[in-house]
């Protein structure tokens, strides 16, 4: 009985450090998804920064289709192109549509990001989808 007082007296004295995911210095909030609908693959994402970022939104977004057992690349968006990101903005959110084919199988790469004058971080997703 006199070690576990023992072993309580100095959990409570030293601390504990969990293994957490340190927060990012740019990036406050994101998401991403896909809405399929007849003949149209939807990706719909919305970033927030820790503050008024430099440029922010949507890095990129690659489509591929299913051709057998290997993913064939269809087509993209980049960071640049309308829609997909803002400077000087706290937050950017948007849907863009890409057209699909019923039956076809989908992968959909999403990268956002958040830049401001110290640095660039991103976070990516992988979906996977059949046209309708």
């Amino acid at each position: 009985s006199s070690f576990l007082v023992l072993a309580c007296l100095v959990s409570l004295i030293i601390p504990t450090f969990a293994a957490t995911a340190r927060a990012s210095d740019q990036i406050r909030a994101y998401r991403m998804d896909t809405i399929v609908t007849e003949g149209a693959v939807n990706i719909e994402f919305s970033i927030t920064g820790k503050i008024i970022m430099n440029k922010i939104g949507c890095e990129s977004i690659y489509l591929y289709r299913k051709s057998g057992n290997a993913w064939v690349f269809v087509a993209s968006k980049k960071e640049d192109d309308t829609g997909m990101s803002k400077t000087s903005k706290v937050a950017h959110g948007n849907t863009i549509s890409f057209a699909g084919t019923a039956g076809t199988e989908y992968m959909v790469v999403v990268t956002v990001f958040a830049e401001d004058d110290a640095a660039r971080d991103t976070r990516s997703q992988t979906f996977y989808v059949t046209g309708k």
